[in-house]
């Protein structure tokens, strides 16, 4: 029956072993193991987290914010003629001028900071030099302009008249020439300012807002029909008040009277309409002498 049925078949051919799949003694060759990589992670539902910054510095409030808080401080002691007076000033800071802001933020916020803030348009007393800083910077982006004294803007000086009871700060090449009522001293600035100081007569009556309301109009004639007054002060025997007209020849008549026990001191600043120069020295360095 061998002989009849023939020879087995032969084993099946075992798979050869992979080259580079090392065969363990003992161990039958298998299947090499395929790894699969795992699914990337789908930013869609989770996206990466994002990287922390520290937040930008604030912004610096604006001029025309330090402006109005110092106006803000005058609702509580001041009428509403000088709180809206304030506030109308403020608008010339917007927008901020183009030279000088830093030397105009340092005035601003030492006058809504100061503790001497008076009602008056003027600049507080302590923070006179930081004022006079912003007229220095100002008058010095001019050229070919003779420097002035420490405190006063290019091509100023102070004037002394003892005679006549006062100091000025003007523009130099003032002249001084005799007025109805008594001596005037003027100078036109290069930018077409014209600054003048009229020594007058004291007022018969008092000395107030309505008196130099009425006395204005004598003085200004239809100037005084828009003319407005703020800031009135009145200490040791004197007085001062701050003016402001627009005209109908489209001059602007901006400038500050001083009543001193002897004579009245009329400062006035006139140009086209939005075209006066500075004032802050010519008002504000301004000093009685002997009244």
């Amino acid at each position: 029956m061998t002989a009849c049925g023939g020879a087995p078949p032969p084993p099946a051919a075992e798979p050869e072993p992979s080259s580079s799949t090392p065969l363990v003694p003992g161990e039958r060759p298998g299947k090499p193991l395929v790894t699969t990589p795992p699914p990337a992670p789908d930013t869609r539902v989770n996206p990466p987290p994002a990287m922390v910054t520290d937040p930008p510095p604030p912004a610096a409030p604006s001029l025309t914010s330090v402006c109005l808080a110092k106006c803000d401080k005058l609702v509580s002691k001041c009428g509403t003629p000088a709180v809206e007076s304030c506030r109308v000033n403020c608008s010339k800071y917007e927008p901020p001028p183009s030279t000088c802001q830093d030397a105009t933020r340092a005035a601003l916020e030492c006058a809504r900071d100061a503790k001497d803030l008076t009602c008056a348009n003027v600049a507080p007393e302590s923070c006179s030099p930081k004022f006079r800083a912003i007229a220095a910077c100002t008058a010095g982006q001019a050229e070919k302009v003779e420097a002035g004294p420490a405190g006063l803007p290019e091509g100023w000086e102070h004037v002394k008249d003892v005679a006549a009871g006062y100091s000025a700060a003007m523009p130099r090449g003032s002249t001084d020439k005799a007025g109805a009522d008594g001596p005037v001293r003027s100078v036109t600035a290069p930018d077409g300012t014209v600054y003048t100081v009229s020594v007058l007569p004291l007022l018969k009556e008092k000395a107030s807002e309505k008196s130099l309301l009425h006395f204005l109009m004598k003085v200004q004639g239809r100037c005084s029909d828009k003319v407005k007054l703020d800031g009135f002060i009145e200490k040791a025997g004197r007085s001062s008040i701050h003016y402001k007209a627009h005209c109908p020849d489209k001059t602007d008549w901006n400038g500050m009277i001083y009543i001193g026990s002897k004579n009245l001191f009329l400062l006035s600043a006139q140009a086209a309409y939005g075209k006066i120069g500075v004032t802050e020295p010519f008002f504000y360095q301004f000093e009685l002498l002997n009244q």
